[in-house]
């Protein structure tokens, strides 16, 4: 019963199917304006593209908002406007410079072509004018040679314009008189007469001949000769007896490479470093020898006290020593003698004094001999000493001012 009940409602209300297909209609609207809202809605609330810390930092905006960002690019826009504007100021200032350059241009050239103008023309006129001048002082002259030559005689067989002047000559027309040569007897020379005999000033013979007084120093001068040939022959005997006083007898030498042992150092020793070869101002040095010596054949000298030897000094720096070259000796014996060799009153050639006082020896390396230390090493180490680093900083410093001066020149 119940279930036919709602049949015949349902069949009833015809209303409801017509209500049914509007409501459906307004529901899919809604959905579909629900649909786009919310799309629209996801796509406004969508997160902004972030930038990778490597693309900021490229970007120069590294640490920086967006709206510092914003900031950065208006600021840097304004400014890229003012520098536009300034380099559009600067052209225009650049354009009215070189207009008024090229009228200044255009008035030095005016300028110059009128003056060249003007200078041509007045050395045309100067030209002109000493030409005239030069014609018209060419015509005076002709008017005044014609004028003197018309003058003259017709015999006359001197040209035109020899620069003659009347009446020149005219001396060499007369004759001379007397004779050309005029002889003047010297106030010095004696009258002689056919015998050779001088004649007297009261005396009217006639001279056959003069004579002329000699040299008045020729008995002065064979005084002189005699006195220097006297004083010559002194000084020979006295050189010789000097010479014969200088010779020394040869009891005991020192043969080449002879060992003087026991020898101490008196002075310090310093050597310089050679430079090319050489050593600029060598220290100088001594040594003591004792009488303990031994010569080449091992014998000792005899009456040998002692003996101070001196001498220069060079250093080597690669092996850090001192090297001494012998220059001289002096013997001290026992009777209180002294002897130097080579000796200093022949100090002129050291070679020859070593030839001479020591045995016809040969100098051995530039000196007498050279030292070494008790080993037997001729070179004595030492330490070293070197300015090396203050003249090397020096001489840059010297080097960059040059430089920097020569550099502000030439600016």
């Amino acid at each position: 019963m119940r279930v036919r009940r709602r049949e015949r409602s349902m069949k009833s209300n015809p209303l409801l199917k017509y209500l049914v297909i509007p409501l459906l209609l307004i529901t899919v609207f809604i959905g579909i304006k629900m649909m786009r809202g919310g799309s629209a809605q996801q796509s406004d609330n969508a997160p902004a593209p972030k930038l990778t810390a490597e693309q900021a930092k490229s970007l120069g905006v590294e640490g920086d908002t967006p709206s510092d960002t914003l900031r950065t690019v208006v600021a840097e826009g304004r400014e890229l406007k003012q520098q536009i504007s300034d380099v559009i100021q600067q052209n225009t200032a650049v354009k009215q410079d070189n207009e008024a350059l090229k009228q200044r241009l255009a008035n030095i050239d005016q300028t110059v072509e009128q003056r060249l103008r003007n200078a041509q023309e007045q050395y045309k006129l100067d030209s002109q004018q000493q030409q005239q001048s030069v014609l018209d002082g060419f015509k005076k002259q002709m008017d005044e040679l014609t004028r003197l030559g018309q003058n003259s005689s017709a015999s006359s067989d001197l040209p035109i314009g020899l620069g003659v002047q009347p009446g020149d000559g005219q001396q060499f027309n007369s004759e001379t008189s007397g004779s050309d040569i005029i002889w003047i007897v010297p106030q010095d020379a004696t009258a002689l007469d056919g015998n050779g005999k001088p004649i007297g000033t009261g005396n009217n013979v006639p001279a056959s001949g003069y004579s002329f007084p000699s040299a008045f120093g020729e008995s002065v001068d064979r005084g002189q000769k005699a006195l220097t040939t006297g004083a010559q022959a002194v000084r020979d005997d006295m050189g010789g007896q000097q010479q014969e006083r200088k010779k020394v007898r040869r009891a005991y030498t020192l043969p080449q490479n002879s060992t003087l042992m026991g020898s101490i150092a008196m002075s310090a020793l310093i050597g310089r470093v050679p430079v090319d070869g050489t050593v600029n101002d060598p220290y100088p040095f001594k040594v003591l020898i004792g009488p303990d010596n031994l010569t080449a054949n091992g014998i000792d000298l005899p009456d040998v006290a002692g003996a101070v030897a001196s001498g220069t000094a060079s250093g080597d720096w690669t092996l850090s020593c001192v090297r001494g070259q012998i220059k001289s000796l002096t013997f001290v014996f026992t009777d209180g003698t002294v002897r130097t060799l080579p000796a200093p009153i022949q100090g002129g050639n050291q070679q020859n004094n070593n030839q001479n006082n020591s045995g016809d020896q040969q100098a051995i390396q530039g000196g007498l001999g050279w030292i070494s230390d008790p080993y037997g090493i001729p070179c004595i180490a030492g330490e070293r000493r070197s300015n090396a680093q203050q003249y090397i900083g020096s001489q840059a410093l010297i080097t960059a001012a040059g430089a920097g001066a020569a550099s502000l020149i030439k600016t």
